[in-house]
Parts: C-alpha cells; sequence; structure tokens
C-alpha cells in the first residue's frame, strides 16, 4: 500500500534580493523504494533578504543604517586636508561628504515612505552632481528592483561596482540578482569576489552555497552554510538550506537536525516543516510527519501540498483520515490527490 505515495523532491529557490523576491523551480528527482508521484516536496534552498543594515529590505533600516555609516576608505571629503580652527562652527567633515548630499538622505526617507519614483529622482540628482555616487546608484537598484525592473537595477549595481570595487555587499547583491535571472556562470564570481573582500560574509556564504546546491554539489553547499552559521549562528535560512542539501543526500536524520534548528530560530516558515515533514516520512516516522504537515496547515491553511503530504502519512500509517485530507487538497487545486482519491478512498 506504501508503493503509491510520494516520491520527487522538488528544489524551490526563494530568493529575496534588495526588496525584491523571485521563485524558480529547478526539479531534481531523487531514487526511492517505496515512494512515487511528487508530493513530498524537498523545498531548498532559501537566501533570505541579507542581514547588513545597508541592505535590508526594509527602506527604514536603510535609512537608519545609511545615517549612521561611517565614510569608507573610497569616499572623498571636501577639504579633508584642511584641519578647522579651534573653536570654528564648520560644518563636521562627514557632512561634507559629496558622496552623501542632501538628496541621497531625501530619497531614502521617500523611498521609506513608498515614493519610489520619486526617491529614484532624488538618486538621479546625486549622481547629476557626482557621477561616481556609488551610494546612489546601489539605492537607485533596490528601488529598481522593488519597481520590478531588474534589467536597470543591474545596470546601476554595476555602476555601483565600476565606482567602488572594495565593496562585498555591492557584489553579493549583483551576484544574487544574476542568479535569479539565470545568469548562474557570471553570478558566481560575484559571490567569489564578495568573500574575498569579508570572508566571514554570512549572506555570501550562504549564497553561494545556495548556488553550489543548485549544481548539485552538495557537500561543497553544506560546508558553506557551514561556515555561514558560524559567522551568524542565528542564521535560520543557512539552517534551512543545510537542510536541504543533507537531504538530497540522504542524510535524513541530520536534515532533521538542521530544520529543527530552522524552526527553532525562526517558527513560521511552513516549508520548514514541510521539509522536515517529508524527512520524518523517509525514515517511516509518519507520527512525527503528520505532526509537521499539521503545522504547514497551521501556518498556511491553504497550502495543498500540506494537505495532500498529511494525507500520504496517513495512509501510510494505516489511518482513514488520509481521505479527508486528499479531499481539501483537491478542493484547493492538487490534482493529484484526485488521483489517490480515486486509488484509495473507494
Amino acid at each position: 500500500m506504501t508503493k503509491n505515495i510520494i516520491t520527487t523532491l522538488v528544489i524551490f529557490l526563494l530568493a529575496a534580493s534588495l526588496g525584491f523576491t523571485s521563485c524558480k523551480q529547478i526539479g531534481k528527482t531523487v531514487a526511492t523504494d517505496n515512494l512515487i508521484n511528487d508530493s513530498a516536496v524537498i523545498s531548498g534552498p532559501d537566501s533570505a533578504a541579507n542581514r547588513a543594515a545597508m541592505a535590508d529590505s526594509s527602506w527604514d533600516n536603510a535609512a537608519e543604517a545609511f545615517a549612521k555609516v561611517k565614510p569608507d576608505s573610497q569616499d572623498t571629503l571636501i577639504n579633508s586636508s584642511k584641519k578647522p580652527a579651534p573653536n570654528s562652527k564648520m560644518i563636521p567633515i562627514t557632512m561634507q561628504n559629496p558622496l552623501r548630499p542632501q538628496e541621497l538622505t531625501d530619497g531614502l526617507n521617500k523611498a521609506k515612505n513608498g515614493d519610489l519614483r520619486g526617491a529614484i529622482t532624488d538618486f538621479d540628482r546625486c549622481i547629476e552632481k557626482n557621477n561616481k555616487n556609488y551610494y546612489a546608484y546601489f539605492y537607485k537598484a533596490k528601488a529598481l528592483l522593488e519597481l520590478k525592473d531588474p534589467e536597470n537595477a543591474l545596470k546601476n549595481l554595476d555602476l555601483a561596482i565600476d565606482n567602488n570595487t572594495a565593496n562585498a555587499m555591492f557584489y553579493y547583491y549583483r551576484g544574487k540578482l544574476l542568479f535569479e535571472s539565470g545568469n548562474r556562470e557570471k553570478a558566481y564570481p560575484d559571490f567569489e569576489k564578495a568573500l574575498s573582500i569579508n570572508p566571514n560574509f554570512a549572506d555570501a556564504l550562504n549564497y553561494r552555497g545556495v548556488a553550489k546546491e543548485v549544481m548539485g554539489k552538495h557537500q561543497e553547499a553544506i560546508e558553506d552554510y557551514k561556515a555561514a552559521i558560524v559567522s551568524n549562528p542565528d542564521f535560520a535560512t543557512a539552517y534551512y538550506n543545510k537542510g536541504t542539501s543533507e537531504a538530497a543526500l540522504e542524510k535524513y536524520n541530520d536534515a532533521i537536525a538542521s530544520f529543527s534548528k530552522s524552526i527553532e530560530l525562526d517558527a513560521k516558515k511552513p516549508m520548514s516543516f514541510m521539509n522536515r515533514g517529508n524527512c520524518y516520512v523517509m525514515l517511516n516516522d509518519f507520527k512525527s510527519a503528520v505532526s509537521d504537515y499539521t503545522n504547514v496547515i497551521s501556518l498556511d491553511p491553504k497550502n495543498s501540498d500540506g494537505y495532500y503530504n498529511r494525507g500520504a502519512a496517513f495512509h501510510m500509517a494505516g489511518d482513514k483520515s488520509s481521505c479527508n485530507d486528499w479531499q481539501k487538497a483537491l478542493a484547493l487545486g492538487n490534482k493529484k490527490a484526485g488521483d489517490m482519491l480515486k486509488e484509495y478512498c473507494k
């Protein structure tokens, strides 16, 4: 009876970049003896928004970070060679930085309030004043991504990098954008460059792991995820991604431990429970799987895979509740549930 239920492990790439989120599916079949149909969905690697405040998808955080950031080595300061006279009322030198004019602050504030077009206008004014203002190019790219214009966002990230070759974050975000656009060959060197500048850049380590995982280099990906976790012990996404590669290598107990840690750090992601439940299925622990699929449904009541997979776990445990779940899954549009109803719920 258990031979006709669950089989294909599918990778869903959930990547958030500068406030722009895309979903791509890369199919991958894992051969098993007792599982068929594509009901067990291992959703993997999830590259969450960069935790660095300057690149956070929240404009509030971006504006706050910009106000606090110190000038970097490539910032050119006005009158930087002149020392102010004692007791003078000169404007602080950091306020005279041509890379941080008032227009940039205005643009960040407009973006924070939802006026992305107005923000871009202000960023363009910054660039008119100084066409080497990599901050303006970077934030303009961020705004363009939120306006669903990745092509022009990429051009502005290129310009940010052209004018500042020492900023790991710029390479990281360009790599993510290239990767999500399907240009993986060009994306990978950007992750490498970001890590050559900052070897402890947790998000770049995590995303390089994503790139390796999609290429099927799961053990190498796991090493990158481990390094990301060392750099950021609370990195729920890195634990999640580590679990997906471990599951791909059929290290299901390790994967369960990784998904459990991810859930401990962030219990609001349905796919963490879904993946852990799928691993329990692979180990024939149907009771634990049912519990995890129930959590998926609690977090996302319209998740047809949650109902479908819970129905499969019920069925393999010999519980007639499977038919009710498959009926709900079918009502939510899961056509495979209809096949299960015809086969097992006559």
